[in-house]
């Protein structure tokens, strides 16, 4: 094995795949390492965790085909200490020698046979979405998504391709106590009916990492896999089985009170309340007042003390009254576009329904506390 490539190149493919390998618990120590394999005019960087694989091609001048396992943290922290210039690699008794203009180092390396096979998935259905869009999509909706996996089904996003209607995707993600939903165009999809599949949120933070460039990413599906490619990147990972909750059971279908109000003005407010609200239960409560227009924004705190505000807003419907846990609200407000929001209320006991006024493709489903 003995090529040649520019450090810039190297580090970018290193910084793409190493984070999986120290990702977690690794149930295997070669899993920490990163799989070189040279093949014509490129050189390919493959990481696993058996879960969600890495594969990454970058150009490189190769002169001698061969592959070796390498730990994935020493190359990469030494590599990336390097000066952008052209650097030269050889394999010789299973030691990678590294050159550049003024250094040499040596690291020990493992056989490649150690090495999982990373499983090529028999594609049955694609679609091309835009980068930006995908970017979006997951930026918006996978901070939803529950961090246990207690309920496993919980622990990914919904992607529902053709939901709505065809050539959409919607991607929905929850950890129960709210709700994100995002709708977006596909691209040269060959999907003929609904298909559902639950992503695990791991692979999308992934995922979220290798999206660089303007090019489009190419969703390939399987029966059990999903494979992304994105320029010279592939991300395979399972798909989790489950069945989904059906949340469209959640979304209120008629509203008592609606509310359009300044998304900044809220957002200020409700971070004010924050301070003054109870340890561990983190309730703002808001009051709405329909003949006068207003939210009063109140939290009370007996060992800090309490905070109380009013502001401006369109009402119409009933007067209302709910309580939040701030933290839940602010994420929701965080990733609301435009200058107004449109909140839907029906009462204290049933999940409010916040979306931007200029985007009807989003939508922030929020429960309340309940006062006992």
């Amino acid at each position: 094995m003995k090529f040649s490539c520019l450090q810039e190149n190297i580090s970018q493919g290193l910084n793409i795949c190493s984070h999986l390998t120290g990702s977690g618990r690794l149930s295997l120590p070669i899993l920490s390492n990163i799989l070189l394999t040279t093949q014509k005019g490129y050189l390919k960087l493959s990481v696993t965790n058996l879960e969600t694989a890495i594969e990454t091609r970058i150009r490189a001048k190769i002169e001698e085909e061969g592959q070796i396992t390498i730990p994935s943290q020493i190359l990469n922290n030494y590599i990336e200490l390097l000066p952008n210039e052209a650097l030269d690699f050889e394999l010789v008794k299973n030691e990678l020698i590294i050159k550049s203009k003024k250094q040499v180092a040596k690291v020990k390396g493992f056989s490649a046979e150690e090495f999982p096979i990373i499983p090529q998935i028999e594609v049955k259905e694609r679609c091309t979405i835009d980068s930006d869009v995908l970017k979006e999509v997951l930026e918006k909706t996978i901070f939803a998504i529950s961090s246990s996996e207690v309920r496993i089904e919980l622990s990914g996003a919904l992607f529902s391709f053709n939901s709505p209607e065809q050539n959409k995707l919607s991607v929905v993600g929850t950890d129960s106590y709210r709700l994100t939903e995002k709708q977006v165009d596909l691209k040269k999809a060959t999907f003929k009916d609904n298909k559902r599949v639950i992503i695990p949120v791991k692979t999308l933070q992934e995922l979220l990492r290798i999206i660089k460039g303007k090019e489009g990413v190419e969703i390939c599906l399987s029966e059990s896999q999903v494979l992304f490619v994105h320029q010279n990147t592939e991300l395979i990972s399972r798909v989790i089985s489950g069945e989904y909750p059906d949340y469209k059971q959640t979304i209120p279908e008629t509203t008592k009170t609606n509310i359009i109000v300044k998304r900044d003005e809220f957002l200020r407010t409700i971070k004010a309340a924050s301070f003054f609200a109870k340890t561990g239960i983190n309730d703002v409560n808001l009051k709405f007042s329909v003949k006068e227009n207003k939210i009063t924004i109140s939290s009370l705190n007996i060992q800090v003390g309490e905070n109380k505000a009013t502001i401006s807003a369109d009402l119409k419907g009933e007067n209302n009254e709910i309580v939040f846990n701030y933290r839940y609200l602010i994420d929701g407000l965080n990733n609301l576009s435009g200058e107004e929001i449109k909140m839907e209320l029906v009462n204290d006991d049933t999940p409010a329904l916040i979306r931007p006024v200029s985007d009807k493709s989003y939508l922030y489903l929020i429960m309340p506390i309940k006062n006992n």
